[in-house]
């Protein structure tokens, strides 16, 4: 499909179908045809086996070591399945291009391709919008987490997300197809004309539903989060130095107690203090009870650190799914700024966009493909609960594996 004004008639599919369309008979993107070629040809693969090897081993690592405690791995780990199903259709789609092998042109297989792709794309975006849900929760409502963001739930959501996501892209399977060029000698698989017109409507459902709604949601939770994880930070900063001094005080009047204590404690023989405790029950249960009482700072001390500790660590999480959620903004807004201007200034209007629109949607592509592969890096990078489970995982299938040989001896 050579029309911009029909590439947007959905969003993940026909993004996919004209994605990698640098046929000669189409727009040359002068002067940039040579750069886009390039890029075709050597980072599309690149960032599918990225993203395959990536995906695999954070499904892994969050569904197999002690991450899986955590709700917040389940939606990861959903996102890492449906960027991996969606790297699928994009190779087989390059490898169509470049002639590989051709399956995607043909009749059952468009139809399929095309709704695994929207399937995926569509979940991955409302599995981000949920676990920066789950995050605004636990930041703005820390008492409330522990019953709302556990594993059962997140279960749950990703469940029924994935159910409304396959149900709601059903329709492909009719507007899809494969249609005969010109020259009817190559057919390619794009939206059958017949529909051109139900898409209008389809296309604005889903630019409401996978586009605007979502990124409002993220940018303002996003904002919120931030902006809780700096006055945390503040607060943090704050509490520190008023239990280092009041440590510090707490230090002084105990070492001025002992000194006073040692001091009277000369005068007496061991002897007398022994008889006199023997004596006096009393006096030896309120030394214990002074005991105690002056072991409570230090106990109140711990129980802080503790919950501090729980508490970084807790925003450690936020600031990593902060991160990705962010990075999928920013890899998406090219792409989303120019779907909108194509659907409201020319497909409403039934104008020709300008060759210089399908030049950048071409570049804005390449960025929407690369969050499909990204998450993994961006886990290992940033997490280090995840890196050192990652080493722990590896680590354990070398061992196995090298022991393997001798177990079969």
């Amino acid at each position: 499909m050579r029309r911009l004004n029909q590439i947007f008639a959905n969003f993940s599919e026909e993004f996919l179908i004209n994605s990698t369309d640098l046929d000669p008979g189409g727009y040359y993107c002068d002067p940039f045809h040579s750069y886009l070629k390039l890029l075709h040809t050597y980072y599309i693969p690149i960032i599918i086996a990225v993203g395959f090897v990536g995906n695999f081993l954070s499904c892994v690592v969050f569904l197999s070591t002690h991450l899986k405690m955590r709700s917040s791995s389940y939606y990861l780990a959903a996102l890492a399945i449906a960027d991996f199903g969606f790297l699928c259709v994009v190779l087989v789609v390059h490898c169509s291009f470049n002639n590989v092998f051709e399956i995607y042109n043909s009749d059952g297989w468009c139809q399929f391709f095309v709704y695994l792709s929207s399937v995926c794309a569509s979940l991955s975006v409302w599995l981000i919008v949920a676990f920066t849900v789950e995050r605004f929760i636990a930041v703005q409502y820390p008492l409330q987490r522990p019953h709302i963001c556990t594993v059962s739930r997140a279960k749950t959501v990703v469940i029924s997300l994935t159910a409304v996501a396959m149900l709601s892209q059903l329709y492909l399977f009719w507007i899809a197809g494969v249609i005969n060029n010109h020259d009817g000698k190559h057919p390619e698989c794009e939206m059958k004309p017949a529909y051109f017109e139900f898409m209008k409507v389809i296309n604005f459902v889903d630019t409401m539903a996978t586009l605007i709604v979502p990124f409002v949601l993220i940018v303002t939770m996003n904002t919120m989060i931030a902006r809780n994880l700096f006055l945390f930070r503040r607060r943090l900063q704050a509490s520190s130095i008023d239990e280092y001094l009041d440590t510090d005080t707490d230090k002084t009047e105990l070492q001025h107690s002992n000194v006073q204590s040692g001091c009277s404690n000369r005068r007496q023989g061991s002897q007398q203090s022994h008889v006199s405790q023997k004596s006096n029950p009393s006096r030896s249960s309120k030394k214990y009870n002074n005991n105690q009482l002056e072991r409570c700072p230090c106990i109140h001390i711990k129980m802080s650190a503790r919950n501090i500790a729980s508490t970084r660590s807790q925003q450690n999480i936020t600031k990593m799914l902060l991160l990705i959620s962010s990075v999928f903004i920013a890899l998406n807004f090219p792409s989303y700024v120019t779907r909108l201007s194509v659907y409201f200034v020319f497909t409403l209007q039934q104008k020709n966009p300008p060759e210089t629109l399908y030049c950048i949607q071409q570049f804005a592509m390449l960025l929407y493909y690369t969050n499909f592969s990204i998450n993994f890096l961006l886990y290992a990078m940033c997490g280090v609960t995840f890196r050192r489970c990652l080493w722990q995982l590896l680590r354990n299938n070398l061992k196995r594996l090298a022991s393997t040989p001798f177990h079969n001896k």
